[in-house]
């Protein structure tokens, strides 16, 4: 009787293990949340909306729904980060595409992937004792550094206001924050600054000269770029990388309360009237289907044909893109 008792109770846990077994390997994964995730390093500058893309789909959990572990990184000029790109710390850089295509024109394999805003964001603030682009003659003007975005648009700004940039002393001092702070302590008299500061400038009785958000011009933005040519791997990442923003940029200009929570965080304020506009330009300036056009190009190429003519004048379009992972996830109907 015993035996029998511990020959049922034998079978019993054998079947029991045998039911579990058979759940485990029955259960279905949760596509939402991969069990590997592929850890990627992505170096951004410039603040404001660089910021904003990334942010929120790292808060939403977005890339890891994707696929990817991002380790994001702030270089503080978008010079620097093209050199550290090349030089291997980074899978993907954002920043201002002209960087990046100087680089092209100087050698490095570095390609646009996707540019998710080909509109600009920023504004030309001074002192309050200047009030028009003109009267920055002789004066002391800065840029996050030499060569860098900000210093190709401030370029730009000087020259549809009447003056040549060499009219000016020209600083290095660093991000939009840095930049401010120094027109404040009248250490410089005007610089780019982005969007998100205007409502503290006309707080302190600084002057707007240069709106750019309301030019028609285009400009490869906030443009994201690889090393190539791609490989396989590369690709599959890109197309990561680019749903995941791409799907962050669609509640970003949707859902407002997330838009302002994701600024209210990456700017540390509570002011109402910097997140209402900070949310409202973003939101307008952003494209969901990241395409770099041939008129942004052709705008950056416009303002590096300064720097070094012959190779610009025999540049094209496609010697700066690649756009196989955004026509892949085109042919796949992500866009749709």
């Amino acid at each position: 009787m015993k035996d029998s008792i511990l020959r049922r109770s034998d079978s019993f846990r054998l079947t029991l293990l045998t039911v579990l077994l058979s759940l485990q390997f029955w259960l279905p994964s949760n596509p939402a949340h991969p069990q590997t995730l592929t850890k990627i390093r992505i170096g951004y500058s410039g603040t404001g909306d660089s910021q904003y893309i990334l942010e929120l789909p790292r808060r939403q959990g977005i890339f890891q729904k994707n696929g990817l572990e991002p380790e994001i990184v702030y270089v503080n000029s978008g010079t620097l980060l093209s050199q550290a790109l090349i030089a291997g710390n980074f899978d993907v850089a954002l920043t201002r595409g002209s960087t990046p295509m100087l680089g092209k024109l100087r050698g490095s394999e570095q390609y646009i992937i996707a540019t998710y805003s080909n509109h600009f964001n920023d504004v030309f603030l001074t002192t309050p004792e200047i009030t028009t682009v003109k009267q920055l003659k002789g004066k002391k003007v800065a840029v996050s550094r030499f060569g860098s975005g900000s210093h190709i648009l401030s370029n730009l700004v000087l020259k549809q206001g009447g003056l040549d940039p060499q009219d000016v002393t020209v600083l290095q001092i660093g991000n939009s924050s840095a930049r401010f702070a120094a027109i404040l302590s009248r250490t410089i008299d005007g610089s780019l600054i982005s969007v998100d500061f205007v409502p503290r400038a006309k707080r302190e009785g600084l002057n707007t000269v240069a709106d750019l958000t309301e030019s028609t011009v285009e400009y490869p933005v906030l443009s994201f770029f690889m090393m190539g040519p791609l490989t396989e791997n590369n690709r599959r990442i890109a197309k990561a990388l680019i749903k995941s923003i791409s799907e962050g940029v669609r509640i970003f200009q949707t859902d407002s309360a997330i838009a302002k929570a994701v600024i209210k965080s990456v700017l540390r304020t509570d002011d109402r009237d910097t997140l209402e506009l900070t949310a409202a330009r973003v939101a307008k300036s952003l494209e969901r289907k990241p395409l770099p056009t041939l008129a942004e190009i052709q705008t950056a190429l416009d303002e590096l044909r300064a720097i070094d003519p012959a190779k610009v004048k025999t540049a094209r379009f496609e010697d700066f893109v690649d756009l196989r992972p955004l026509r892949e996830l085109e042919q796949e109907g992500f866009f749709k």
